[in-house]
């Protein structure tokens, strides 16, 4: 019993470690990444509104970009959900949101121009 307790005792102390000397070379504890589960709508023109669900988007709002162009107007900004409007010069590609420089995966929306879905 008293070499189990020795065991895990060591393995914590090498996980401490591990998660302090990580901590120093990124300059932050490990977080999650932000991941994009949805987008309501899918397709929209400039101006609408887009709800983006998804996680670890935190509490500060931080980028929102369409197809590598900066939401310039953002509603709302919860951990979980976000409502970005589609910003002028926006084109059909994918929704990144950033948080503390680590993007989130890439979601489809398509940019209508008058009528036409580009």
């Amino acid at each position: 019993m008293q070499t189990n307790l020795k065991e895990m005792a060591r393995t914590i102390r090498q996980l401490l470690i591990l998660v302090i000397v990580g901590a120093g070379f990124t300059g932050m504890l490990f977080a999650a990444s932000p991941s994009i589960t949805s987008l309501s709508p899918t397709s929209g023109k400039v101006g609408t509104s887009v709800t983006i669900t998804g996680a670890n988007f935190g509490s500060t709002p931080s980028t929102v970009t369409f197809n590598g162009t900066p939401a310039t107007t953002i509603s709302s900004w919860t951990p979980t959900s976000i409502k970005a409007v589609v910003p002028s010069g926006a084109t059909t590609g994918k929704v990144v949101v950033t948080v503390g420089g680590v993007a989130s995966n890439g979601v489809s929306f398509s940019v209508a121009h008058g009528g036409i879905i580009r």
